[in-house]
């Protein structure tokens, strides 16, 4: 048995590392006027979670239909929507995309069979100029994967501000359940920047090893036993993961730093992690739908990144941190001081020290300043960016005022991060 339980644990694992699978993503397309009935009763069928982590036809259905497999609470909107204005620029068409020895132009790009995106949207200065579905409709909600976690840094800075909490106290100060845990001590700001000093990095090495305490929170968080058969709760598995090195020394992505994140933020306003991000963000946004939100077999909201949405209300998110966030919003939800905390609260010198500083920059061709409060790369012009498994991505340009939106089920042969990189130092010219 415990053969057994090693050898599907580590095929799921090696599943969550996003690898893209080899030959024509065609099939994406059947999804952009929506699934006829016997194809979506095939691919439900077909379901299983590692097919949802990997690229494959399933996978793609459940990208657009996650809360059919897994429970999901509703994140939801209230008011008017606020209706962007389009304005279709074509020089964008066709601005030239180069990346090791390929140059492709940009609408090529996201229209060609071998591209698994699903839904391209570019927004400069409160317009929409440029947007395509060429695998989903422009109503389907899709899966952000970790292009959620800002959602909970947001949060975060908002109960700051407000005085519910403070980034520079430690994890015990809120949840007392820490006491006797290797994070008892940890302070939030730690936990925000990804660099806690556990065993929780996401990394390849990670995902291939059962043992790893990521492996096993992952597993706890599916509602499946890890390597030794145990069948722990989300909470349980959190709190088990066990310390490396001390804190502060370098990027370690994970997304169990942004779980952590939402049992304080739910501590700290007492309310259901999906009722905070609809009452704070989605109520006060004029978005065009209804959000949702996966749980664990708990109840836990999996914040890290099982948010759907349109791809408009995840573009929408993105303008909250640019000048033209009145064009979404009454209020301003993303204060200056946290656009300064994110743009200043990294660590240039911890940013390699791990394994997606470096995957990055060479996505990007150039080197990001430092990673901060849950974004994965902040430049020295400071634009942002913050990318999802298997191909999701939100760019945004606060002095540019842009925003790049991406949903797909794959990554790029030309990486979209160059794409809307190349998108920013394009409109600075304009």
């Amino acid at each position: 048995m415990k053969r057994i339980l090693q050898t599907c644990c580590a095929g799921l694992l090696v599943a969550m590392s996003g690898a893209s699978a080899d030959g024509d993503n065609g099939y994406l397309r059947e999804a952009a006027d929506g699934y006829d009935a016997n194809t979506a009763y095939q691919l439900r069928a077909d379901w299983a979670l590692p097919k949802f982590l990997t690229v494959t036809p399933a996978g793609a259905y459940s990208y657009l239909h996650l809360a059919e497999k897994f429970p999901h609470a509703t994140i939801y909107r209230a008011g008017s929507v606020a209706n962007l204005a389009r304005s279709p620029q074509s020089w964008l068409r066709s601005l030239e995309i180069n990346w090791q020895d390929q140059t492709r132009e940009f609408h090529s790009l996201v229209t060609a069979m071998d591209s698994p995106l699903q839904g391209v949207m570019v927004i400069h200065r409160g317009k929409v100029v440029y947007e395509l579905y060429p695998g989903m409709r422009p109503f389907d909600n899709h899966v952000w994967m970790s292009n959620a976690k800002p959602v909970a840094s947001l949060l975060m800075s908002q109960l700051e501000e407000e005085g519910l909490l403070d980034v520079r106290k430690t994890i015990a100060h809120y949840l007392p359940e820490s006491i006797g845990t290797e994070w008892e001590n940890i302070k939030l700001i730690d936990v925000l920047n990804m660099q806690t000093g556990l065993d929780l990095e996401e990394g390849p090495e990670q995902r291939a090893n059962p043992n790893s305490g990521f492996a096993r929170f992952m597993m706890a968080e599916a509602g499946l036993p890890n390597v030794d058969g145990e069948l722990k709760t989300h909470n349980e598995a959190l709190f088990a993961i066990g310390k490396l090195h001390e804190p502060g020394t370098g990027f370690e992505y994970s997304s169990a730093n942004t779980q952590m994140l939402g049992l304080i933020i739910e501590a700290v306003t007492g309310r259901r992690l999906a009722d905070v991000v609809a009452e704070r963000i989605w109520m006060q946004v004029g978005m065009e739908g209804d959000a949702q939100i996966g749980l664990s077999p708990q109840g836990n909201a999996i914040i890290h990144g099982l948010i759907s949405s349109r791809l408009v209300d995840m573009a929408k998110f993105g303008m909250l941190y640019t000048p033209s966030w009145s064009a979404v919003s009454e209020k301003r939800l993303v204060s200056q001081r946290a656009l300064n905390d994110i743009r200043t609260g990294g660590r240039p010198e911890n940013y390699r020290k791990g394994v997606l500083g470096p995957k990055l920059e060479k996505l990007f061709g150039e080197p990001p300043k430092a990673n901060a409060y849950q974004w994965d790369a902040v430049f020295n012009d400071g634009d942002l960016y913050k990318g999802g498994m298997n191909g999701q991505g939100l760019y945004v340009s606060p002095d540019k005022d842009l925003v790049v939106a991406w949903f797909a089920n794959g990554f790029s042969p030309i990486p979209m991060e160059r794409a809307a990189r190349t998108i920013a130092m394009a409109v600075e010219k304009i």
